[in-house]
């Protein structure tokens, strides 16, 4: 699909084309080694405004009405009962407005697609068929079975005040493994870096169980840390507290949680224009991987502002 699409000639065909000019540089953080990227190409998610007025008054760009031109979709199912299934487990269907129709019947079945402004290549969303609010209950086991499905692949979340240009409807993104540094050091060092302060890292053979250690985690923190107000009008909060997520297969489930206790930090709305710098962490940043849509910005973010920044928009451990 992946291949096919950006045959087309579409958005994605020319995003990905650019991703050969983005510039990038290594943020050395202690051990730890960031990465800075520069890609005008995601300003519109760099930028994005999720407040409640805008999300009401914009067409939805994982609903198929929103579609880009020629984006196509894969369907993804626990449980497909549709008799128009290419197959028991999926379906690749067309890019037309009725995407959709194939999957009516199914449970639990998500789209999956190209994502027309990539980070890596390649790089997909993968959305719940119905539109409904960011929000991980209900679906983290899904994100656990999608690892395993796609073994590949790192399926990240971000929370609908954390990094999510669509906070109005459920979606994971999937990048291949090895593109987001604090995973390939959980693997090589089997504990986490020094980089964000509030990651927790969860870990095993049993999804009942990671489940139920995962919403104890959110519970833990919705009880003991409210963000305060940010300078900026935000979305509902779907999740019983703010945090982006990351999870992979490597023989065993893993999960890295990184709770958050605001969306964007102060850099992003200083007056001074020498002193402001347009990064909005979701869960890219907060694993190691900063974009920035300016020069100026690229120039700017120093190893030691990068971390200042992860660990202001961080809640902070006891």
């Amino acid at each position: 699909m992946y291949d096919h699409e950006l045959q087309l000639g579409g958005r994605a065909a020319l995003q990905y084309s650019l991703l050969r000019e983005v510039k990038m540089r290594t943020l050395p953080v202690g051990d730890f080694s960031a990465v800075l990227f520069f890609n005008p190409g995601r300003v519109h998610s760099v930028m994005a405004d999720v407040s409640p007025e805008t999300l009401a008054n914009r067409k939805c760009f994982l609903c198929p009405a929103g579609l880009e031109d020629k984006q196509q979709t894969f369907l993804y199912g626990k449980e497909i009962v549709s008799e128009t299934a290419a197959s028991a487990d999926a379906a690749w269907v067309a890019d037309d407005a009725d995407v959709y129709a194939a999957c009516a019947d199914y449970d639990g079945t998500y789209a999956i697609r190209v994502n027309p402004f990539p980070i890596f290549a390649p790089h997909f969303t993968i959305s719940s068929v119905l539109h409904e609010p960011q929000q991980m209950r209900g679906h983290y086991a899904d994100m656990l079975r999608l690892t395993r499905d796609l073994p590949e692949y790192a399926i990240f979340y971000n929370g609908a005040r954390c990094g999510a240009s669509a906070p109005d409807h459920m979606h994971f993104q999937a990048v291949r493994q090895g593109n987001l540094p604090m995973q390939v050091y959980v693997d090589e060092h089997q504990c986490l870096p020094h980089f964000c302060p509030s990651a927790v890292w969860l870990h095993g053979n049993d999804i009942a169980t990671l489940e139920q250690a995962f919403f104890e985690q959110e519970r833990l923190y919705a009880q003991k840390h409210q963000p305060p107000t940010c300078p900026q009008d935000m979305p509902p909060r779907p999740d019983s507290a703010d945090f982006n997520a990351v999870s992979w297969f490597n023989g065993e489930y893993n999960t890295i949680i990184l709770f958050r206790r605001q969306s964007r930090p102060a850099c992003f709305f200083a007056e001074d224009p020498g002193e402001r710098i347009l990064i909005s962490p979701g869960a890219v940043e907060m694993c190691g991987v900063a974009i920035v849509t300016t020069l100026d910005s690229f120039h700017r973010l120093t190893p030691e502002k990068l971390q200042d920044i992860i660990k202001e928009v961080s809640v902070t451990l006891p």
